[in-house]
């Protein structure tokens, strides 16, 4: 059961300190992949001669997303690695103990944002990227800076410590959890915009509808919070990503990203600029010698080149699924499960997979499709499907530690598709297959050809569920 608020999450870590300063994301759409590449620039910094020219310590950072992929703890990672099971189990026995002894009854969710906030204090975290599980201003993350200090350094700091976030950045907002969030942009918008603080510094994606817009230009102003701008000697980022400059250019492995991605790099990026200069890590202004500043620009080149090479899972991803059914060609994985990241996916599909070398004329695709019950199956197929696709419905299983999460019924989807068939008076051809996943691997794979392209899609649960499947082939003691 989702319960939006405060309270909960409040009297869970009433007697907690969390010192370590945080980089909070909320959005619709992107938020996650803003995540994954502030992490990796905040990696990049750490690595770098400026940080060893300027004789400052590495930086042990962390990242708390939603929901997990696979294993419940997967959601948690210190220093780019998922906490080990051990610590997570140890951590999270105590916090549903106190729970249990405060009589609480916090909601799942809660117990998994209050488990990786002490993880985080008890790891001794100098930053954490946070991303927000719903919307913001009711999200239990956004106990962040709830009680703060005017200290900032954790020498400083005694007590039950809470310093405001570094940084919020906000993603890309759509219409998604209606139910919860409200029935506008301009609704949710406020809600997302909740995470905003009291003279913390804010970025957001600025290709957002203009009513969006509208209300997070009006939180920041009213909490006095500044949006994140980079110094005037670092390229802007469509410079950086054409390798136009003469001395750093990104390195041509570097995939070419599209827009979202593009907007969602640039987030990430002044979002991770920012928050070094909070910590006093790299210079606020531009009255630097020249000579800095031009380690500085290669700095900024190579955060940015780093992060665009960062492959996300079940994003996009391109998954080797020959151990479990014996298909040669990489099948794709995407959790799309709303209408902005449908748009995005069918993008990434019609250019890069319906037409191929091997083949001229355009490919039908096989899609494997579940989604979550409380979505509008239509607005998310709508934009994959083309005449001649073929559609396996599947239902994703349970899902760990979120028993209010249901899977739409494949009949459900199988009709779905049908009606928009004959509104557009175009073939789908459609199999009905329950929760029986692999056996739809493995027939959608045999009806696609070892060529033809096979998208696995609409949920990030049906995504755990796929890669969970081959790991328990790989090794069956994980099951």
């Amino acid at each position: 059961m989702i319960e939006l608020g405060l309270q909960r999450i409040s009297r869970l870590l009433a007697n907690t300190s969390l010192p370590w300063r945080a980089i909070h994301v909320a959005g619709t759409n992107g938020k996650g992949s803003i995540c994954a590449y502030t992490s990796a620039m905040l990696d990049v910094y750490n690595k770098s001669k400026y940080r060893e020219h300027t004789g400052q310590p590495a930086l042990k950072h962390g990242r708390y997303t939603s929901p997990h992929l696979i294993d419940r703890w997967d959601c948690i990672t210190v220093s780019q690695k998922t906490v080990p099971w051990k610590l997570f189990d140890h951590i999270e026995n105590q916090v549903k103990r106190r729970d249990q002894q405060e009589e609480i009854h916090a909601s799942e969710f809660e117990l998994l944002t209050a488990t990786a906030f002490e993880i985080f204090s008890h790891e001794e975290l100098d930053i954490a990227v946070v991303e927000v599980g719903m919307g913001g201003r009711l999200d239990a993350t956004n106990i962040l800076g709830e009680h703060f200090e005017n200290s900032t350094t954790r020498s400083d700091l005694s007590g039950c410590s809470r310093p405001r976030p570094l940084v919020t950045a906000i993603a890309k907002i759509g219409l998604d959890h209606q139910g919860f969030l409200g029935n506008s942009i301009e609704e949710i918008a406020k809600e997302k915009a909740g995470i905003m603080k009291t003279d913390v510094p804010v970025v957001w994606d600025e290709s957002n509808h203009p009513a969006a817009l509208r209300i997070l230009e009006q939180t920041a102003k009213d909490n006095r919070a500044m949006y994140c701008q980079l110094p005037k000697f670092i390229p802007d980022l469509g410079t950086l990503l054409q390798g136009s400059r003469t001395n750093h250019r990104l390195s041509s492995n570097v995939p070419k990203l599209q827009d979202h991605a593009l907007r969602n790099l640039e987030s990430a990026f002044k979002a991770s600029w920012s928050a070094l200069q909070q910590l006093d890590r790299l210079p606020s202004g531009d009255h630097d010698s020249s000579r800095e500043q031009a380690i500085l620009a290669e700095l900024a080149e190579d955060m940015i080149k780093n992060a665009a090479g960062v492959t996300f899972a079940g994003r996009q991803q391109q998954i080797d699924l020959a151990p479990l059914i014996g298909r040669p060609k990489t099948i794709l994985l995407d959790g799309a499960h709303n209408g902005q990241s449908a748009q995005a996916l069918a993008s990434y599909v019609d250019t890069q997979l319906r037409h191929s070398a091997h083949s001229p004329s355009t490919q039908p695709v096989t899609w494997i499709i579940a989604a979550s019950d409380s979505k509008d199956i239509r607005e998310l197929l709508a934009p994959l499907l083309k005449g001649g696709d073929r559609v396996f419905a599947v239902e994703f299983g349970d899902v760990d530690g979120m028993p209010w999460v249901k899977a739409m019924p494949a009949a459900q989807i199988v009709e779905a598709v049908r009606v928009l068939a004959q509104e557009r008076g175009e073939v789908f051809e459609t199999h009905e297959c329950g929760s029986r996943l692999l056996d739809a691997i493995r027939t959608a794979s045999l009806q696609a050809g070892d060529r033809g392209p096979l998208v696995i899609a609409g949920s990030l649960y049906l995504v755990g569920d796929t890669m969970r499947l081959l790991r328990d082939h790989q090794d069956p003691s994980t099951k």
